[in-house]
């Protein structure tokens, strides 16, 4: 199970503070954003209709089973809870609610709105698995991983919260955008933390949305320009922000400027998950040779998980929550696509192009 105590999540988040961030739904310094490939918001006259699909495709007491251990776990709960007025309940009783993930998935039109009805029930089990690897509370014996624990990155612990490093826009002299409201901001090396009354770009959402580039796309995309750019904490109070926040992450594919117009630097979960991508020869070459859950994997956490020659276990966490939950949701898992990316390389050690 997770820890019981507030102050060992401090102290494992001190010790592991620089993995952890390689885990987060961001880039490097290399990465910028393109529109190409992207998810896009849905118009306000679409919305009702998508909810009602995705609720055929997950129904209320399915969810609700795969979210058993979490929903009313005690120790589902975020640190920083006073400072933002958070309920004093587990996070899956007011944030990770039903009809917050669906209306989260629904706020983007291509989540689970292409191929056949399995293809679409599998892009929703494969989502759930990985943010119950990300966020999930993983009690011992559940099988689904029990996602629907955490918010933010480390529990809102205040060397999270505070972290300045998670700003990839320089400014005309080098400095970077990573509090959000000093701009520019020289991150120091110890204590890497933002100005008093400010707080940086870690990762908020069940996917932990992460770097100052990617709340400032999405909050473009969301039409709502530089609001989540100003006030990331969004994510976290608001839960269908912070859950679209993750699924708009989900259907984002990075680019950098070496990046040519038809390869991506890396391809957005949903493009694997419904077969619209496919490997270059250099993919081929790299191990990622189909579109499988080991790619979705490889793009989420690659450098800490694959290309190990042994399965991690982080990896083989991810593969049998997707096991659990399509089963619970009645998917068919595709031959070849079950994948632990254990002879991957990972995308920036081994490009695509």
């Amino acid at each position: 199970m997770i820890c019981n105590s507030f102050k060992g999540r401090l102290v494992l988040l001190a010790l592991a503070l620089a993995v952890l961030c390689m885990g987060c739904s961001g880039g490097d310094d290399s990465t910028t954003s393109e529109d190409e490939g992207n998810f896009h918001h849905t118009p306000p006259g679409e919305i009702e209709e998508r909810i009602k699909n995705l609720k055929l495709l997950l129904p209320e007491e399915i969810y609700d089973t795969i979210t058993a251990e979490s929903r009313n776990n005690p120790n589902c709960i975020e640190g920083n809870r006073d400072q933002l007025g958070l309920p004093d309940s587990p996070n899956g009783q007011w944030y990770y609610t039903y009809e917050n993930l669906i209306k989260g998935m629904a706020d983007l039109m291509e989540f689970a709105n292409e191929g056949d009805e399995n293809t679409r029930k599998l892009e929703i089990a494969a989502f759930l698995a990985n943010i119950a690897q990300e966020t999930g509370a993983k009690v011992v014996g559940d099988d689904f991983g029990s996602p629907g624990c955490a918010i933010q990155e480390g529990y809102g612990a205040e060397a999270a919260w505070h972290d300045c490093a998670f700003g990839q826009r320089p400014d005309e002299v080098g400095s970077r955008w990573g509090c959000n409201k000093t701009r520019p901001f020289e991150c120091p090396t110890d204590p890497r933390l933002c100005p008093d009354g400010e707080v940086g770009y870690f990762g908020r959402g069940p996917h932990q949305l992460t770097y100052d580039t990617n709340y400032e796309a999405f909050g473009k995309e969301m039409d709502v320009e530089d609001e989540y750019l100003n006030n990331p904490d969004l994510l976290t109070t608001d839960p269908n922000i912070g859950i679209a926040g993750s699924i708009w992450f989900w259907g984002h594919e990075e680019r950098t400027q070496y990046s040519p117009p038809d390869i991506p630097f890396k391809p957005s979960a949903h493009n694997v998950v419904v077969g619209k991508w496919e490997p270059t020869d250099k993919d081929k070459a790299c191990g990622r040779e189909t579109a499988n859950f080991g790619v979705i994997i490889n793009l989420i956490n690659g450098g800490v998980e694959c290309g190990k020659e042994k399965a991690t276990q982080q990896a083989e966490n991810r593969v049998k929550y997707l096991v659990a939950i399509a089963e619970a949701m009645e998917v068919t898992i595709p031959d070849g696509f079950l994948d632990n990316c254990s002879t991957q390389k990972n995308f920036s050690e081994c490009l695509s192009y």
